[in-house]
């Protein structure tokens, strides 16, 4: 069983979500969100919570975009969640208000690389 199955954490990421529908949030604000409705997760899953100076390459903010991103790759429409990007260009930093008020700065302004953004997809009717 993954740490994914065995955490729920699909559970977790759609409640998550669900409450911030339509809008997107950032893979940081999802990890803070969810570290604040399930305090400790981070530890149980063996990863800090990300943001630049942890020094880890595989913080939850990183785990659970590069969870989500492969999940909407096999599963497209049919998976919960549809992503987006926000470009880095232009952007110096991104500071986020982590648990207990502590800051964390995106690691990937000034990377190249573009921040993923998630959101919950609605269901689409058939009427």
């Amino acid at each position: 069983m993954t740490k994914w199955d065995e955490h729920g954490l699909l559970d977790k990421v759609s409640d998550a979500l669900r409450q911030a529908s339509p809008l997107y949030l950032s893979a940081y604000q999802l990890a803070i969100k969810l570290e604040r409705a399930h305090p400790g997760l981070a530890e149980r899953l063996g990863k800090p919570l990300g943001g630049a100076g942890v020094g880890v390459h595989n913080s939850l903010t990183e785990y659970l975009a590069a969870q989500l991103a492969g999940r909407i790759d096999r599963e497209g429409a049919a998976f919960p969640v549809e992503r987006a990007h926000l470009s880095s260009e232009g952007v110096r930093e991104i500071r986020f208000t982590g648990p207990g008020g502590t800051d964390l700065v995106s690691s990937l302004t000034g990377s190249g690389y573009h921040l993923s953004l998630f959101r919950w997809r609605a269901p689409v009717s058939n009427s």
